[in-house]
């Protein structure tokens, strides 16, 4: 069952028998996805992949964090991918000092060998804060395709005109007990009743978790075992006189 921001605070509130600021159940809701995100953060459904045309270097999403990889995308329908091996950005520096490689004339579209991560420069907190790197650096634009985990959109900033937020819409047990852990701890509430909220939201955690491990092996298919060649057992051997 979905459950919206302003059933949440609600609910939070009738539970707890607490009133509560919208900023500090802000703090406390956003303080819960984290951690659940972190739990999670391997879940193939909080992944995405964009191309991205390169010129030396790019900018990433503003929603990542962290790749998964990196591949670059030839031929004329882009089909074709080679996946990047990541490097430390030093060594880029290092191994390619020139700003750029001319493509040579008999060369269609030029091969990319090694990417590494910087830090933005921007002040934007809303801008992304890393920049990739690639090499060869050549003069002209590459295409790859990038796949990396991204920050879901807290419930907390749902606004009505984008996707709705996943936890709330998918596991809003976990979201409620997590947001009660948490007011919980900011109340200082006797030991008795944070062991209750820990345990609810400990098996709403695994209830989540037993779901992910799902969906993890549905899409996993495992190779059959190689055929092994037919042996014919000994006969027996009779049994031996002793001497």
């Amino acid at each position: 069952m979905a459950m919206t921001y302003g059933q949440l605070k609600n609910n939070v509130k009738d539970i707890t028998e607490m009133t509560f600021t919208d900023a500090q159940l802000d703090m406390f809701t956003q303080q819960a996805e984290q951690k659940i995100y972190g739990f999670i953060k391997d879940l193939p459904i909080l992944r995405k992949d964009t191309t991205i045309g390169f010129n030396r270097a790019a900018t990433l999403p503003a929603d990542l964090l962290y790749l998964h990889s990196v591949t670059q995308k030839t031929g004329t329908d882009g089909v074709t991918r080679k996946a990047l091996i990541q490097k430390d950005y030093d060594f880029l520096l290092e191994a390619y000092p020139s700003s750029s490689e001319t493509v040579p004339d008999d060369v269609t579209e030029p091969e990319l060998k090694y990417y590494a991560l910087n830090s933005s420069a921007t002040e934007d907190y809303f801008a992304s804060r890393m920049v990739i790197s690639v090499a060869p650096k050549w003069d002209a634009t590459v295409t790859c395709l990038i796949e990396y985990q991204y920050q879901p959109r807290s419930i907390v900033d749902t606004d009505g005109t984008e996707e709705q937020p996943w936890l709330g819409t998918n596991y809003d047990s976990a979201l409620l007990n997590g947001v009660l852990v948490e007011a919980a701890r900011f109340m200082k509430a006797e030991p008795d009743i944070i062991q209750l909220y820990d345990q609810q939201y400990t098996l709403a955690m695994q209830q989540l978790m037993d779901s992910v491990n799902k969906l993890s092996s549905d899409s996993y298919r495992p190779k059959p075992p190689p055929a092994q060649p037919l042996t014919v057992p000994a006969p027996a051997q009779p049994p031996q006189r002793e001497g």
